[in-house]
């Protein structure tokens, strides 16, 4: 029986761990050839494939330096594994979809002014993905975001519009993601299990909500605060988690922006309907309509409750 997304790095003993039943990653204090990643600790991480059978291994102790930093719900993990993230995710109605690592190695090939994770490693079994990507030095906007002078804060939302022109220069033929599979946009096709992630019906839910889709743009798709990064000075340097990137009509950006409580940031101690949780999402929103990115939003909204009620 496949083990719990939330167990699949184990360790075989110090310095040597088991990913899944796909790899085992080894850190080394001394150099070592062919090694995968150099931590900023001076140690070299190598990843190789898993012999069969697989070696015994036993749940992290709590001291261990590998480290889990994100689990939802077992249908998706993520540890910290010195300068490297790991991410391991349940493919459910996802098995169509572009992967990330494909989009990461397609924006790598491009000039860019942000910088976004680099693919290190990546295994697919039967009902899951594994993905390593190198860390991007800074913290998120969301732990940074009330420590901002406002002008800071501005900034960052005037950074980020810009980001979304610069990705909105690449245009596609279909809602799908850059190889041409499917793209998981699960608000672009609300109350429906499964999703239905085709680039039909997904064109179908748009011309629904009245885009136009003559015109397909890349976007992020998951813009929130806790995906971008920055640095020291409080400027945005980078952009994460591309699992929902693809191509686009224009009115979506700025419409997912205005709808989706999934961008929200996620503080504790503050209620859930405090209009601060919501205001990066708000100022980024209203910057791109001052760009010239239109919105469906009021159309969205009334979708929504038509198919929440359909669905009983």
């Amino acid at each position: 029986m496949a083990t719990h997304v939330r167990d699949s790095v184990k360790q075989i003993r110090e310095n040597l761990w088991l990913i899944g039943d796909k790899a085992i990653l080894h850190r080394s204090p001394a150099f070592v050839p062919e090694f995968s990643w150099k931590a900023s600790d001076g140690s070299y991480y190598t990843i190789s494939d898993v012999s069969v059978p697989a070696p015994s291994a036993g749940a992290l102790p709590p001291d261990s330096i590998i480290r889990q930093v994100h689990d939802a719900g077992d249908a998706s993990a993520v540890w910290s594994l010195g300068d490297a993230f790991l991410k391991v995710k349940l493919l459910q109605d996802r098995t169509g979809a572009t992967r990330e690592r494909v989009t990461l190695e397609w924006l790598a090939k491009r000039k860019l002014s942000f910088r976004v994770p680099r693919v290190l490693y990546h295994a697919q079994g039967d009902d899951r993905s594994y993905l390593i990507v190198s860390h991007i030095p800074g913290e998120t906007l969301g732990a940074a975001w009330r420590d901002m002078e406002e002008s800071e804060q501005e900034e960052c939302v005037n950074c980020v519009t810009g980001i979304v022109k610069e990705l909105s220069a690449w245009h596609g033929d279909a809602i799908a993601g850059v190889d041409g599979a499917e793209l998981p946009e699960s608000w672009l096709d609300v109350c429906r299990d499964p999703h239905d992630f085709t680039p039909d019906a997904l064109r179908e839910n748009c011309n629904e909500l009245g885009m136009d889709c003559s015109t397909l743009i890349f976007a992020h798709n998951d813009l929130g605060p806790y995906n971008i990064i920055v640095n020291a000075q409080k400027r945005v340097v980078g952009i994460i988690d591309f699992e929902m990137a693809g191509y686009v009509p224009r009115e979506w950006v700025r419409t997912k922006l205005d709808v989706s409580w999934g961008l929200d940031f996620a503080w504790s101690g503050v209620d859930s309907d405090d209009a601060a949780l919501t205001e990066w999402r708000k100022r980024v929103a209203h910057q791109l309509g001052q760009e010239g990115f239109p919105e469906v939003t009021d159309m969205w909204k009334k979708w929504f409750k038509q198919r929440l009620a359909s669905r009983g």
